[in-house]
């Protein structure tokens, strides 16, 4: 039995949310660190790699909560943190006319909407570049705390794309090409038209979730019987959407094409015989998730929610084998 752990996208409130389900998980006794795969995309790719190379499975819920050694405990200076990812990259009215258009190319052209982009004169491309905000102040903490290298166990896979044709790259994969394990988390989190792309191996890779929120396959495809998947951007329904309240229907709006997406990955999962689990936000929660997932917010309170949601989509999910699988009492199965 080869046990796969997914961890989504879904910006700075997924990752709240990732803390409070891994949290959660951990109070049930389900060790996602069991896991032989790890597939990690965006914001999930942080918790995944973290994960990977030393943090236990609560310490993203302490540090949600300040607790942690590396938190910031000072609500007034976890917004300046925030703030700090948005630190304009233009610095004139044309610079920023510039990188607009440059970021609109990107944004077109990592969604593979831009046939010969590859084409394009690189002194063109120089000439508008794409990226509004700075990740140096990221990257920067990403190398502090990640070694170079990738772990040789579990099997970790970073996702991203390619800036030019919009096909994605899972780094780690032995068909992928050698890269530092902080450039490759920062490449799957670098949104494009939002942060420039970062540059590996003479290609530029932007987030991979604009290909897959989870690339749920690669878990397959690494040969994973057992998946459970953390997915921040879809949800679940606990009741109707009411239609004269937009701060549900519009967060539903925003996930829709996610949501559509993981579905899709799930059912060819269980097709070719994989027990998955899917862990995502009630419908209710939604309220807190908001439409703008890089905003400031609570990390205390999305962490508490997710942890609570978690344990009632726990007792929904009993006896499901996936679950089963990683708990902490069972003994591993070979196959």
């Amino acid at each position: 039995m080869k046990l796969g752990l997914v961890l989504g996208g879904g910006g700075l409130v997924g990752l709240g949310y990732h803390a409070g389900v891994l949290k959660a998980l951990a109070d049930e006794r389900i060790d996602v660190k069991r896991a032989d795969v790890i597939v990690g995309t965006s914001a999930g790719s942080i918790v995944a790699s973290y994960l990977a190379t030393g943090w236990g499975q609560t310490d993203f819920f302490e540090y949600a909560h300040g607790r942690h050694p590396q938190a910031m405990r000072d609500p007034d200076e976890q917004r300046r943190e925030v703030l700090r990812l948005f630190h304009p990259l233009y610095r004139s009215r044309g610079e920023r006319i510039r990188r607009s258009v440059g970021s609109l190319f990107a944004m077109a052209s990592a969604r593979g909407y831009v046939p010969g982009a590859e084409r394009i004169p690189a002194r063109i491309r120089s000439a508008f570049p794409s990226g509004m905000y700075s990740t140096d102040e990221t990257r920067l903490r990403l190398h502090d705390d990640l070694p170079q290298d990738f772990p040789g166990s579990p099997d970790l896979l970073i996702c991203a794309a390619d800036l030019l044709t919009g096909r994605r790259t899972a780094f780690g994969a032995p068909e992928a090409p050698p890269a530092p394990l902080p450039d490759a988390v920062a490449a799957s989190c670098a949104i494009p038209g939002i942060f420039p792309p970062v540059d590996i191996a003479g290609r530029s890779y932007v987030d991979g979730g604009i290909v897959s929120a989870t690339s749920l396959d690669l878990a397959v495809a690494r040969g994973c019987d057992v998946i459970l998947c953390i997915a921040p951007l879809g949800y679940r329904r606990d009741g109707p959407t009411p239609v004269r309240d937009p701060r549900r229907w519009a967060p539903v709006v925003v996930r829709s094409a996610f949501a559509r997406s993981l579905r899709r990955e799930v059912r060819a999962a269980r097709g070719g015989g994989a027990s998955v689990a899917v862990l995502r936000p009630w419908l209710s929660d939604l309220v807190v998730h908001g439409t703008n997932s890089m905003r400031h917010h609570d990390r205390a309170a999305v962490a508490e929610g997710a942890r609570a949601g978690t344990i009632r989509a726990l007792h929904a999910l009993q006896g499901h084998p996936a679950l089963d699988a990683f708990r902490a009492d069972v003994r591993r199965r070979t196959s």
